[in-house]
C-alpha cells in the first residue's frame, strides 16, 4: 500500500495512513498524526466511515 495524506477537517487534523488493517469486525487504517502539534506522529486507528469524512490531500513518495 502507497501511505498518503488526508486531512480532517472538523477537527483541523492531518493523517499520515501508514497501513490498511482487515479485521473480522471490519478494516481499520493505521494513521500517523501529521501536523505540527505537540502530538506528532501519535499512531491511531482510523475506520473507513471516518476515512470517508477526511479529504485527500497526496500520495507520499519513497523519498518522503
Amino acid at each position: 500500500m502507497i501511505p498518503f495524506r488526508v486531512y480532517d477537517r472538523e477537527n483541523k487534523i492531518t493523517w499520515t495512513i501508514i497501513n490498511y488493517h482487515d479485521k473480522p469486525t471490519g478494516g481499520t487504517y493505521l494513521a500517523a498524526r501529521g501536523d505540527d502539534s505537540e502530538e506528532d506522529r501519535v499512531l491511531s486507528e482510523l475506520t473507513i466511515e471516518e476515512l470517508l469524512k477526511h479529504r485527500m490531500v497526496d500520495f507520499l513518495d519513497e523519498g518522503d
